[in-house]
């Protein structure tokens, strides 16, 4: 019995291999053919020619510097270090060059590897300087023991941390690098609250033991509180459901591990050390100092005046709302990469060999223009590749499917100081020369790769209506300036040759279609009819007719059309008509509707978010003059930044809900956790401020940053109201426990708010224009936030709990 290519004889099974497979080109030549209704046989060599070539015409090309090659994309796996990806790569380079002859040479033209290994290595150093300065800032604030107690808590958590980072296998990246130093400036002030609380009790009459096991039993739940509340915080972007999210879950996973790992060491490592350090002089009524003394007046007008002061709040507020319209918006901004990807799309149908053309025209002006510059500044080499977007070099390239009429090169600069000068360079040379090429040049994106910064969907079942508004589309984008490059995906119209089948002639001299078809095929690009495998490689065997190198439209009539069951032969025109007309050269659907995407670049200097609000309001009333013939939605930047905005925006309700939970655990009153929770809205008016004096913008970053200073300032809300709480049960009445409370608890927080932004520090210097904003907006939040922490909370507590200040 025969199965799967196997003989089963009793208990064994003997595999068959038949022979038949060609062994030599010769081999294929002498295959056996039989004249139909006949039996005389012939060899294949005696009516067709076999040659060995290759692919013709070619599907994708590649060139280095103007020579051809051949490009080799190396993937990471899952888990990889990029870095020794790196090395072992140039190893085996060098090793290549011992073993290929000379002449052949191995040039890496892109190498995430060693862009990994700087962007960590600047984040390292960003994060070693927010160490030290947030170790000089205790030494200062706190004096010499004290702040070496506290100090000391930032390497062991920073170690606890790592440690437990490498057992959940959470990388050191940019975005893990970025948390510590969003984390590094809260997690001392779980170890400032901790001396603080052992030196008052120390000062007391307690002995240094007792003062930490006290402290220790008093603060260990508030401190886990607002260390879980900060943490839920950053839990949307953890959560959120979108490629962004995921890029960033990291942020969530790093503050959670060090701001946990701070509290386990400040329960633990503080207490001992202060043990061990701290002195303090007993029985001792330190008196208060004159800021602190300043202070309290203050707070206590304020207190007087509540009314007042809420309502200028409130109109601090709603002005920095307003101002958050001058406020620019930007989804993602470019990368500070030193090189940028030039785009050459030409008409649909365009053949391979004229876009290999062009674009070795614009390769030649390339070397010429690298002679031309300084050897330092300029470009440096290039890679391109025609009839296909190459492979996927960075995480935010999409490479688009292979056609012959496009192509993508990947030009490396000196600088990425120098890429503007280039870019004008070949957008002024490919203008005028070739007016059909719709030519792109693009900085590498931080974001998810954008095809059109603004774009437009339209989709309809009426042609001519969808068309008329892709027009006027097209014209309101002129009308607002700003834009370049404003086309549509469907492309220019294309010649098409129309083949119009007779079938009563057909019939007659007994052709079928199929066999129209495959006389077609043989005769203009050829068929495969099987595979020869030489070695390792399977290379097609492909049948082609010799009409299939005239290149005259006329003679496609004249093409042969063979009768496969009777041999016999007519010309095409026989029995069909031959037709040249126009017609659509691409077709997009969505949802099984023709939807046509209109789209442009932006001029420099002009942000996509901009454009849409001059188009926005002209689009809502084309709404009303298409009706619902024609369907609309915005793509480009405004869908990327609403999809992953709205990601995060969706589990928002699930950190408010967990926060509030924790708040009303640990408080057990609704009405302090309210006067937490209205803390984030105030560090608003913050981030408005630092951006419009900082001239930057808001984009999905910033956004990060506003989620994680409602964390941080929550924590310094949890800590006020617990000490109020503290006097109280002293005690103290409830004007005196608002003040004492406050003053005391002014210190922590001030330092808390000066370690935070003073460690940002290096990442909005150092960070590039993607962190910028972000170390912006959480500064800036911050200390505005800290300010009405300190006066306007103890207000809110006051209205809501009917405590008026005293006349002085």
């Amino acid at each position: 019995m025969w199965s799967q290519w196997q003989l089963q004889l009793g208990d064994e099974r003997i595999s068959l291999e038949p022979s038949g497979n060609f062994e030599s080109i010769e081999e294929i030549g002498e295959t056996l053919l039989r004249l139909p209704e006949t039996n005389q046989l012939f060899q294949l060599r005696d009516v067709a020619t076999l040659s060995r070539s290759y692919v013709d015409p070619p599907e994708e090309l590649v060139s280095i510097n103007g020579d051809p090659g051949i490009g080799i994309a190396i993937a990471m796996r899952e888990g990889g270090n990029n870095i020794e990806l790196g090395r072992a790569v140039k190893s085996a380079i060098a090793d290549f060059y011992d073993t290929y002859p000379i002449g052949i040479e191995f040039k890496l033209v892109n190498f995430s590897p060693q862009e990994v290994e700087d962007k960590v290595k600047g984040f390292v150093a960003n994060l070693m300087q927010a160490i030290g300065v947030v170790s000089v800032v205790m030494l200062a604030t706190l004096g010499l023991r004290t702040g070496l107690v506290v100090s000391s808590l930032i390497p062991i958590t920073m170690l606890l941390s790592i440690i437990v980072m490498s057992s959940l296998s959470i990388g050191l990246d940019q975005i893990s690098l970025a948390a510590l130093i969003i984390a590094l400036g809260m997690l001392v002030d779980n170890g400032i609250v901790m001396s603080e609380n052992i030196m008052v009790r120390m000062e007391k009459g307690q002995t240094s033991f007792d003062a930490a096991l006290s402290s220790s039993a008093e603060l260990r739940t508030p401190l886990l509180t607002a260390s879980l509340t900060t943490a839920a915080a950053f839990l949307p972007i953890y959560l959120a459901e979108s490629s962004v999210g995921e890029f960033t879950a990291s942020l969530f996973k790093v503050v959670t591990i060090t701001l946990l790992s701070s509290w386990v060491v400040s329960l633990t490592i503080i207490p001992l050390l202060c043990v061990l350090f701290l002195r303090v002089k007993t029985d001792v009524v330190t008196a208060p100092s004159k800021v602190e003394g300043l202070y309290r007046q203050a707070l206590n007008g304020l207190l007087r005046y509540r009314t007042v002061t809420l309502l200028l709040t409130a109109v601090v507020f709603v002005a920095a709302l307003r101002g958050f319209e001058f406020v620019p918006k930007l989804f993602f901004p470019p990368s500070d990469r030193s090189y940028f990807t030039v785009e050459f799309e030409l008409p649909t149908g365009t053949s391979i060999d004229k876009t290999q053309r062009i674009v070795t025209e614009v390769e030649q002006y390339l070397v010429q223009l690298k002679a031309s510059l300084n050897s330092d500044v300029g470009v440096r080499d290039w890679v391109t590749y025609v009839g296909s977007g190459g492979p996927r070099f960075v995480l935010s390239h999409n490479p688009v499917p292979p056609t012959p009429s496009f192509a993508l090169m990947v030009v490396n600069t000196s600088s990425s100081g120098a890429i503007a000068t280039i870019r004008q360079e070949l957008e002024e040379f490919t203008e005028d020369r070739y007016p059909d090429l719709e030519l792109k040049t693009r900085l590498i994106e931080n974001g998810p790769a954008v095809d059109n910064p603004v774009e437009i969907r339209l989709s309809g079942t009426d042609s001519t209506a969808l068309f008329n508004a892709v027009d006027a589309v097209k014209k309101q984008y002129q009308e607002v300036g700003g834009l370049r490059n404003i086309g549509d995906d469907w492309g220019q119209r294309q010649k098409k040759l129309e083949v119009r089948i007779n079938q009563a002639r057909a019939v007659r001299v007994g052709i079928t279609n199929q066999d129209i078809a495959l006389s077609m095929q043989a005769g203009l690009t050829g068929i495969q009819l099987t595979e020869y495998r030489e070695g390792e490689d399977v290379i097609p065997v492909v049948l082609r007719s010799k009409a299939s190198t005239l290149h005259d439209i006329n003679k496609v009539s004249s093409l042969s059309v063979y009768n496969q069951s009777s041999g016999q032969a007519v010309p095409l025109r026989q029995v069909a008509d031959v037709k040249l007309v126009w017609d659509i050269a691409k077709v997009y659907r969505r949802d099984g509707i023709r939807t046509v995407a209109v789209g442009a670049q932006l001029e420099p200097g002009v942000t996509a978010a901009d454009r849409m609000l001059l188009i926005g309001p002209w689009l809502e009333a084309q709404r009303e003059v298409w009706g619902p013939s024609i369907g609309i939605e915005l793509g480009g930047e405004s869908e990327s930044s609403g999809d992953a905005n709205e990601a995060i925006g969706a589990k928002l309700p699930i950190a408010a809900f967990l926060i509030l939970l924790l708040l009303v655990g640990q408080f057990n009153s609704l009405r302090k956790s309210a006067i937490i929770l209205t803390t984030i809205p105030l560090g608003l008016i913050g981030v408005v401020a630092s951006l419009l004096l900082g001239q930057s913008f808001f984009g999905f970053m910033t956004l990060l940053g506003v989620v994680s200073l409602a964390g941080i300032v929550i924590n310094n809300a949890i800590v006020l109201l617990e000490r109020i709480g503290l006097e109280l049960a002293a005690g103290a009445s409830h004007l005196d426990a608002i003040l004492n409370a406050a003053v005391q608890r002014s210190r922590p927080i001030i330092l808390t708010t000066a370690t935070t932004v003073l460690g940002l520090l290096p990442l909005y210097l150092g960070g590039g224009e993607m962190w910028e904003p972000m170390a912006l907006a959480i500064m800036g939040g911050l200390l505005v936030s800290t300010v009405f922490t300190l006066g306007v909370i103890p207000v809110l507590y006051a209205t809501l709990y009917g405590v008026r200040g005293r006349r002085t």
